[in-house]
C-alpha cells in the first residue's frame, strides 16, 4: 500500500512539474518583416505567425541548421530561440545567409 501511494505522488509530481517544463520550450523566430503567411511548416514543425513573430514547439533544439530551415520558408530573422537559448548575432548571420540562397 505504501509503494502504491509513493509511485502516486510521484507520477503526480511528474506531471505537475513536466508541464512547466514543457512550458518553456517554445521557439520563438522574430522575422526582419511582417510574415508572408499565417502559418509556416519548417522542418516537420508548424509555426503560428502574426506580424513579425512566429512561434512553435519544435521537437528539436535551438540552432543554425533549424533557423535556416525555417529562414528557407519564413524569410529573414532578427531574433530565434527560446526563452532559455537565443542564437547570437554571428549565428543570426550564418542563419539568414540560407534566405539569400533561397532568394537566388
Amino acid at each position: 500500500m505504501k509503494f502504491t501511494q509513493t509511485l502516486a505522488g510521484a507520477l503526480g509530481a511528474a506531471f505537475l512539474f513536466g508541464g512547466v517544463a514543457f512550458a518553456g520550450d517554445v521557439s520563438t523566430a522574430r522575422l526582419q518583416g511582417p510574415a508572408a503567411a499565417q502559418q509556416i511548416v519548417a522542418r516537420s514543425t508548424v509555426w503560428t505567425c502574426e506580424g513579425d513573430t512566429c512561434r512553435a514547439r519544435p521537437n528539436h533544439a535551438v540552432s543554425v541548421s533549424a533557423c535556416r530551415a525555417f529562414v528557407r520558408e519564413a524569410g529573414p530573422v532578427a531574433a530565434y530561440g527560446t526563452e532559455q537559448r537565443q542564437l547570437t548575432a554571428e549565428q543570426l548571420t550564418a542563419c539568414n545567409a540560407a534566405a539569400r540562397q533561397a532568394s537566388n
